[in-house]
């Protein structure tokens, strides 16, 4: 597998989008990450969560093609081919003490090559490991 084939980011959770907006794209500016993607600015509907709360979501990477972040808003509500690396992802976060909050697979809710799986991090945190690509 190569970096060239497979795009993977982290996704995040936050409660308040647009102080979070403000705060991502001033800290990652410096890092060489800009906005990519902002559900909200493309007049997208927002993506889901868990709670089947409706999410905005923004995108951070060195391009469109390369999102190494996701930030989604979760709100005081929402609790929110080829091989994989969230496959194995997943069994070492949840050996490592995480929870399951969703199984590895494809979410085409998200887009045709979004492959994607949950988990909760001790702290409570939600992360998402992303794969896009085919």
């Amino acid at each position: 597998m190569s970096i060239k084939q497979y795009t993977t980011s982290l996704s995040i959770g936050v409660r308040n989008y647009d102080a979070s907006k403000a705060f991502y794209t001033a800290v990652l500016a410096p890092l060489g990450l800009r906005l990519v993607y902002d559900s909200a600015a493309a007049a997208l509907p927002p993506q889901g969560t868990k709670a089947g709360v409706r999410a905005r979501t923004l995108g951070y990477g060195v391009d469109k093609a390369h999102e190494l972040l996701n930030v989604f808003e979760f709100g005081g509500a929402a609790t929110p081919p080829g091989p994989r690396p969230g496959v194995e992802f997943h069994p070492q976060a949840m050996g490592a003490g995480g929870l399951d909050n969703g199984q590895p697979g494809g979410r085409k809710h998200y887009g045709g090559d979004y492959f994607a799986v949950f988990v909760i991090d001790p702290d409570g945190w939600r992360l998402e490991a992303v794969q896009k690509g085919k």
